[in-house]
């Protein structure tokens, strides 16, 4: 009988006991920790039987501190939700968070992932657009990207659906006109929009008027005149001219810059520079036609005021070429081509075409044709046959003075007609 007793005391304590370690393990496996949103900010949540636990005590620790490190390392206390919320990781880590409430403990081991944070951004605007996609400032290959225009009436031949390149870039045509569009980007179900608006492209233009005279360089943006422009002139290569106005210019306020008359026939390029955008083109100087030639001198000298060395040399080798007065380079040796200088057979003091060697009849101070051997009274030039005779008839005064005024008016006869009659 005690001994029955003592078996049945002995097995009441032994229930008890297993009863008591029974309830302290499901009381310990009552506590529960969670984290969730571990690729964003993480938030810890600490419940008992599915209640939350506030004033539950978290530790979160980093499982290989070497290597990883989480700015979230540290204890926390759960708020009267039972959460904690951590902070986003910076680069992928495991971490493990505890959580302890009255004796319980539950614990578990998360992988945080670095947020994406995907932006898109849209630079060159004037020009052909590019569209670059960043995951934190690191380009984004093969992100989605899509454009349209947010006025639907307003069209743009860039709207439509890429993927960015290795470099997490896409480049769009240029606008023809102003537009505003939308771009949106979608890398790993995160999405990123802007809004921007696109102008067309500056169209730079530049030319040269007045090219006979001073020449007018005109610099034009979209028919607008550009000031400051920058403007080189050069003298086009494969001429053996120079032009004083090469050089370095900058427009005025009506996008205008003057440049000197040319001096001889010259070809330049003339390149205009304005905000990383170049138009050139090619002009031909020309001499004025009715400009005088002391005029040109006196141009070329002025154009050489501030030459090292002296004028003297350059002066003389400008007149050297350009005189009008030089002979053309089809011109002859004497003799030659009648329009040769100084041989033109309408040249001041020369002989018309017609003129013989000396024995045209009708030429001043020769003999007419009826004229006798030298003997004839009449012929111009004898003496009449009473020579010296003062008291001659007035019919042969009037005789003599017509022929005295075919002699160059001499009161005297001439001799034999200046020698051209017949012999």
């Amino acid at each position: 009988m005690d001994m029955s007793k003592r078996t049945i005391a002995i097995l009441m304590v032994a229930v008890v006991a297993l009863g008591a370690m029974a309830g302290a393990a499901a009381a310990e496996g009552d506590l529960d920790v969670e984290v969730d949103d571990t690729d964003g900010e993480p938030t810890v949540t600490v419940t008992d039987n599915g209640t939350a636990v506030e004033n539950a005590s978290v530790n979160v620790s980093v499982v290989d501190p070497t290597n990883e490190s989480y700015a979230g390392e540290g204890d926390y206390t759960t708020d009267e939700n039972g959460t904690v919320e951590l902070p986003a990781a910076e680069e992928d880590v495991t971490v493990n968070v505890t959580a302890e409430y009255e004796n319980q403990t539950a614990s578990t081991t998360v992988d945080l992932e670095a947020p994406i944070d995907l932006a898109v951004d849209v630079t060159d605007t004037d020009g052909e657009p590019l569209v670059t996609v960043t995951d934190n400032d690191t380009a984004v290959e093969n992100a989605s990207v899509n454009v349209t225009t947010v006025d639907e009436n307003v069209s743009y031949a860039g709207e439509g659906d890429y993927t960015t390149d290795e470099n997490g870039t896409v480049e769009l045509p240029a606008a023809e006109e102003d537009v505003t569009i939308d771009v949106t980007a979608e890398y790993e179900n995160e999405t990123a929009t802007t809004t921007v608006d696109l102008e067309a492209p500056a169209e730079l233009a530049v030319d040269v008027t007045n090219t006979d005279g001073e020449p007018l360089v005109t610099v034009t943006q979209n028919d607008a005149g550009v000031e400051n422009a920058s403007v080189n002139v050069t003298t086009a290569d494969g001429q053996n001219v120079t032009y004083t106005g090469e050089g370095e210019y900058t427009t005025d306020e009506n996008g205008t810059v003057t440049l000197p008359a040319a001096v001889q026939n010259v070809t330049i390029d003339v390149t205009a520079e304005y905000e990383n955008e170049t138009a050139t083109t090619t002009a031909d100087l020309t001499v004025a036609e009715d400009r005088p030639f002391g005029q040109l001198v006196r141009d070329f000298i002025d154009q050489l005021q501030d030459r090292e060395g002296g004028i003297g040399s350059a002066v003389s080798d400008f007149v050297t070429d350009n005189n009008p007065g030089n002979a053309p380079d089809h011109a002859g040796s004497p003799g030659g081509p009648d329009d040769a200088n100084g041989n033109a057979s309408d040249a001041p003091g020369n002989a018309p075409d017609d003129a013989g060697p000396g024995n045209d009849s009708d030429a001043p101070g020769n003999a007419p044709d009826d004229a006798g051997p030298g003997n004839d009274s009449d012929a111009p030039g004898n003496a009449p046959e009473n020579p010296g005779n003062s008291g001659g008839s007035d019919e042969a005064d009037d005789e003599d003075d017509d022929d005295n005024s075919e002699n160059g008016g001499s009161d005297r006869g001439q001799g034999n007609g200046n020698g051209n009659g017949p012999p």
